[in-house]
């Protein structure tokens, strides 16, 4: 076939494509009627075994098992929600404390010890609860649950750690003026609540509030409500009940409520 034989034949095809595509174009979809729906998608999701430590903890085990990391969750059920007339935006600011220094470690060496297990840990509440939360090498878990056991259980909530964060807040609610979406959502929650509604005020509280919070404060608010009969523990990942139970119950079976029923937080009553 010569090269001018060749040309005429690409030219052809290009021609026959060309005009099969503007038929099914001038054609257009079939809008007469809803198209046919498929089958429903499958949805399998994971068993939640349901366990309790010794101090009567509770703690949920989700078995995932691709990836050897584990996330453990340990969820108190009191948030913002709850803070007292006049404190708003101690609960906030009693979650963000529990990271600046717990046990016999200050906030640098929290992180120092966290990091080299290759681990991650944070804290922090919304309006429903509170938590604390560690993400780990299923093989270091043993060695980070302690760590996060001193967090949960023995902040320091030390003054010095209390005026840094105080002062980091009042910078926030400050620099917050400038910003017209912090502006829209926060006259829209005064406007629907008022301002002594605690909805109608910002989770992190006032200037007025952070400026008269005490380490007294926090620790009152802290033993109120971080106790294990008003929090439970969800474990994640790859472990089995036999293997992760004996660990957290090595870290937390022995924390023990004060006296007095537990002050559960108003989302959950």
């Amino acid at each position: 076939m010569t090269r001018t034989a060749v040309v005429r034949a690409c030219a052809s095809l290009c021609s026959v494509a060309l005009l099969a595509a503007a038929s099914l174009s001038a054609q257009g979809p079939d809008r007469s009627r809803p198209p046919v729906s498929g089958p429903p998608p499958s949805l399998t999701l994971p068993a939640i075994q349901k366990q309790a430590l010794s101090n009567g903890l509770p703690v949920w085990v989700v078995e995932q098992h691709e990836v050897p990391v584990a996330q453990v969750n340990l969820v108190v059920l009191s948030g913002s929600a709850d803070d007292p007339a006049g404190k708003f935006g101690i609960a906030s600011l009693t979650a963000a404390m529990l990271m600046e220094g717990a046990g016999s470690r200050t906030s640098l060496e929290l992180a120092d010890a966290i990091d080299f297990l290759g681990a991650d840990i944070t804290a922090g509440s919304t309006s429903d609860f509170s938590a604390v939360r560690l993400h780990s090498p299923v093989a270091r878990l043993a060695d980070a649950l302690p760590i996060m056991a001193d967090i949960a259980e023995r902040p320091a909530f030390a003054q010095a750690d209390l005026d840094r964060i105080r002062q980091q807040r009042l910078t926030a609610l400050l620099q917050s003026r400038d910003d017209p979406n912090t502006i829209a959502s926060l006259t829209f929650s005064r406007v629907l609540y008022g301002t002594a509604h605690r909805f109608g005020t910002a989770t992190m509280g006032t200037a007025e509030t952070v400026r008269s919070f005490t380490t007294d404060d926090l620790r009152a608010f802290y033993a109120a409500r971080f106790r294990p009969d008003n929090a439970a523990i969800v474990v994640v990942g790859d472990v089995t009940p036999a293997t992760v139970l004996p660990l957290v119950e090595q870290s937390f079976g022995a924390w023990k409520a004060p006296a007095g029923p537990a002050q559960i937080g108003r989302a959950h009553v």
